[in-house]
């Protein structure tokens, strides 16, 4: 750690080439405009440098703003997708907003000129790291599917430390996670634009955030259509398959966009339809037909079926306002949801989704130094199950999952509204930004978890038996799940399950959920290229009621040499989570009056409530409960090396207190289910409290070169220290009630190394070859008994270390282990599984159909190859944890295999 953080400083410290780029001054003033076209239809993502300086890019209502312009005379160039790239003369000076004008760019300039994202990119350092902007070459070279483009975006948004399943994805500037809409309607992306703003709620470790801003209309009637396939001779088998499936994909879709009125009113819409033929890959170990093990793989179709659409109308009321309207509909038939591993086709089941958001924003320019936006956004979403089979489940402990599904057919509705309103108001020194962000959730579930029930085989201690089955006297041993499951089958002693679980009652659950949060973040340009930021966040929330989450932020960042060609920053801050509808709900659910949740130990098989006690459990909040705090603090720098190379360095630590965990608060005393407890009798009173604790600590480097004609490039890595003991779950519980001991550990299935990066390569005859890869090493998973030795209703209690002449003991890479009489404690998340990678690819060609370089009309014929995991490398997320079973320490899951799919796209 100490050698990557000397290494990258020492690295910033290089000599330079000549700098292009100027510092702020000591006085200064801000510039402000909107670009558009020769319709007065506004521009997204259009990169503005100033002087060859650091590019910012238009918002999603074509404004941009500089914050610091020196007195004076100034270069300004404008480039966009699709338009000439303009250059003027600005005096500042100039206290009205410029109003700049795109011309369409021919032809001819388009053959020969690397997009607009190179060009700046290749003068700011600023986005070769964590924080970048991706546009034009780059984001075309990015996945077309849906699920793909979410992983690769994703993977840059662990660059900031988080997990990347944790990401956050906002559209067109709402604050709310959303459906990813299709790629071909997004103008630009950006991937954790400054999480110390106080405007953001995440902090760099909660997984990321990818801001994406969808294009607006188009002067003139302009769209397109496209289709994809990949068939089943072109894939590669799945890991842990014996056989190779009939795996395919095929995607097809339009675009459309042009003009409502002559000028200033533009519409875009765009629909496609996926069709997915996958196969789960199932890795179990059964009984067979005599009550034999044998390995059982199996190929089970998972398919799924989607359309996605989007409308957008764009309405310029007025030289200083700007309507936006949106629509966007999701929906996604998904088939045998939750097989594979060691879950067989009996417990999966089908599922219905969808998400229809209709957005409406209003941009207004006050004055070239205030600019006021509203955003109002209506979400309806929710998704309708159908099990498989309704059966109890069963569970055999590190063997296989059968049955039924956990759930039961159910039906899950949300009605969501965010309302935000900010305002930026700038003056010589200042850039004040302040607003209010509501959501509203109202929530109409039914939720029918574990109304079929549940048996759990989990091992344990059982008598030796004889050849005929019967128990020899005085000897026992310990066996393990499926072994228990045999003899449950065959009515020999020692089969009786370890416990079954249901729930009884209705599975209806209504609320609704307010959330709101105010921010005022102000940028102070000191002088001599130094800027001071400080802000200050409060939050507060119903269900349940939070209300003391003031968090307050601060950075600086100082340019040393006045041209700018490296910059150190450093940040420090708090920030404060939110409990979510789920968290909620789940509360609600195990409430203990609408619903019973109830275990039985040790109970028959096929008749578990006979001459049985259940034992109750319920969930709570705790009387008390707060919001979970993050202190962080980061130092970093850019630096802009020769040949145009930049180079990013930062370094993040943290520290985390009152994180929500739940603990059962009326645990037996005497590690029997049935024992005197501190509360009522055979209850268990899972409370979330705020007894959680974490640290961390980050270290990110990477390096982009966007200036080279035929080569462009970005490389980067983060290494996350990250330690809790909570597992970054409100639900997680410890093993013990009355003790923490080896908690603190690693979280489940988290990355400490992830290293990410793509590049583009311009090939003779106008072919163009982009890869993107992202790989992770060091992921943990927890080593479990299957027994609930202490009593509490929680089934994962961990190993000990075994005792100089104990029997039973079971070798690991850990040590001699023992299901229990052992001593110490051994540490949660103790195993680690290997390093995944993977390398997608895409080969492309553009055929220009149309003659005349000066047509309005361009036509053009786009014919690609794409691949997704190119390598075939077997990428493992699933490791056998359960301690001397089937499976243990063995990997059983893997991500698909490699992917291979052709696609035309025929532009007009």
């Amino acid at each position: 750690m100490k050698f990557l953080v000397a290494a990258a400083l020492a690295a910033l410290a290089l000599p330079y080439a000549p700098a292009q780029t100027p510092c702020a001054k000591t006085s200064g003033t801000t510039l402000t405009g909107i670009v558009h076209d020769t319709t007065q239809a506004i521009i997204p993502g259009a990169s503005l440098t100033l002087d060859g300086g650091p590019a910012e890019a238009s918002g999603a209502d074509g404004h941009f703003r500089f914050a610091c312009v020196p007195t004076g005379t100034h270069q300004l160039s404008i480039a966009a997708q699709g338009f000439a790239t303009q250059t003027l003369t600005v005096k500042t000076p100039h206290s009205a907003s410029l109003d700049l004008i795109l011309q369409l760019q021919e032809v001819e300039t388009q053959v020969d000129v690397s997009g607009d994202e190179a060009t700046s990119a290749a003068n700011s350092a600023a986005s070769s790291g964590p924080t970048q902007t991706i546009s034009s070459s780059r984001l075309q070279s990015l996945a077309d599917d849906p699920d793909d483009l979410l992983r690769q975006l994703q993977q840059l948004a662990a660059a900031a430390g988080g997990n990347p399943s944790n990401a956050t994805i906002s559209v067109d500037g709402f604050q709310d996670s959303s459906k990813l809409p299709p790629k071909s309607s997004i103008a630009y992306i950006k991937v954790n634009p400054d999480q110390f703003s106080a405007e953001y709620r995440e902090p760099p470790f909660g997984g990321g955030r990818v801001e994406v801003y969808t294009k607006p209309g188009q002067p003139a009637y302009h769209g397109a259509l496209f289709a994809t396939n990949g068939s089943p001779w072109m894939n590669a088998r799945d890991p842990f398959s014996t056989s190779k499936a009939a795996i395919g994909k095929q995607r097809y879709g339009f675009e459309l966009s042009g003009p409502v009125r002559k000028k200033g009113s533009d519409f875009t819409m765009t629909l496609e339809h996926r069709s997915i033929d996958n196969f789960a890959v199932v890795n179990a170990i059964t009984l067979d037909s005599n009550g034999n093990q044998q390995r059982t793989v199996a190929n089970v179709a998972t398919p799924q079926r989607l359309w996605i659409g989007t409308a957008r109308l764009d309405w310029q009321l007025g030289a200083k306002n700007t309507f936006i309207a949106s629509y966007n509909a999701n929906v996604n038939h998904l088939q045998n949801v939750g097989v594979g591993g060691t879950a067989l086709a009996e417990a999966g089941y089908d599922s219905q989704q969808y998400e229809h958001v209709l957005r409406v924003s209003n941009i207004t320019t006050a004055s070239a130094h205030l600019m006021h936006e509203a955003r109002l956004s209506f979400k309806w979403d929710g998704e309708t199950d159908s099990p498989t089979s309704t059966a109890p489940q069963l569970q055999v402990a590190g063997a296989f999952t059968g049955g039924g599904a956990t759930l039961g057919p159910q039906r899950i509705r949300e009605l969501a509204i965010e309302y935000d309103d900010d305002a930026i108001l700038t003056t010589k020194k200042h850039t004040l930004k302040f607003g209010t962000q509501l959501w509203f959730y109202k929530e109409n579930q039914q939720l029918t978890s574990n109304f079929n029930g549940t048996y759990n085989f989990g091992g344990g201690s059982a008598p030796v038996l004889d050849a005929n089955g019967n128990p020899v006297p005085g000897q026992t041993t310990t066996i393990t799940g499926i072994e228990q499951y045999r003899r449950a089958l065959l009515h020999l002693p020692g089969g009786t399950p370890t416990a079954y679980t249901n729930v009884a009652g209705t599975p209806n659950i209504n609320f609704n959920l307010f959330q709101n949060a105010w921010f005022i973040q102000d940028d102070y340009n000191v002088g001599h290229g130094v800027h001071i930021a400080a802000g200050l966040r409060y939050y507060w929330q119903n269900n349940p009621t939070v209300l003391s989450s003031a968090t307050p932020r601060m950075g600086i960042l100082w340019s040393p040499d006045k041209k700018n060609r490296w910059t150190l920053h450093a940040h420090g801050g708090l920030f404060a989570g939110r409990y979510g509808k789920g968290d909620y709900a789940e509360v609600t659910r195990m409430d203990g009056v609408n619903r019973i949740t109830s275990t039985i130990y040790n109970p028959i098989y096929g008749d578990p409530f006979i001459n049985s006690t259940p034992i109750h459990s319920i969930r709570q909040f705790s009387p008390h409960i707060s919001n979970l705090t993050w202190g962080a603090w980061n130092i970093g720098g850019t630096r802009v090396l020769p040949y145009g190379f930049n180079l990013s360095v930062d370094y993040y630590n943290g520290r985390i207190w009152n994180y929500t965990r739940s603990n059962n608060i009326n645990s037996p005393l005497n590690d029997s289910p049935y024992g005197p407890r501190p509360g009522p009798a055979n209850l268990n009173i899972l409370q979330m409290q705020n007894s959680g604790q974490g640290r961390v600590n980050a270290v990110f480097a990477g390096i982009e070169q966007h200036s080279f004609k035929r080569v462009q490039f970005f490389f980067g890595t983060v290494r996350v220290n990250l330690l809790d003991d909570t597992d970054d779950n409100e639900f997680s519980t410890p093993q013990s009630s009355t003790s923490n001991a080896g908690e603190l550990a690693y979280r489940s299935n988290q990355n400490v190394w992830n290293i990410f990066g793509n590049g583009t390569f311009k090939l003779p005859a106008g072919i163009q070859l982009s890869t993107n890869f992202n790989g992770g090493g060091e992921r943990h998973f927890n080593i479990t008994t299957g027994f609930d030795n202490n009593g509490d209703g929680n089934f994962n209690d961990r190993p000990q270390y075994a005792i100089s002449g104990q029997t039973e003991v079971i070798p690991t890479p850990w040590g001699q282990l023992v299901a229990s009489g052992g001593t110490g404690v051994f540490p949660r998340n103790k195993g680690v599984m290997p390093w995944v990678f993977y390398l997608d690819t895409n080969l492309q060609r553009a055929f220009k159909l149309t003659r005349n370089a000066k047509a309005e009309h361009q036509q053009t014929l786009t014919v690609n190859l794409r691949t997704a995991n190119i390598l075939n490398h077997t990428n493992v997320t699933a490791m056998g944890g359960v301690l001397a079973s089937p499976l243990f320490n063995r990997p059983f899951a893997a991500d698909p295999g490699r992917r291979v799919e052709a696609g035309l796209r025929y532009n007009f």
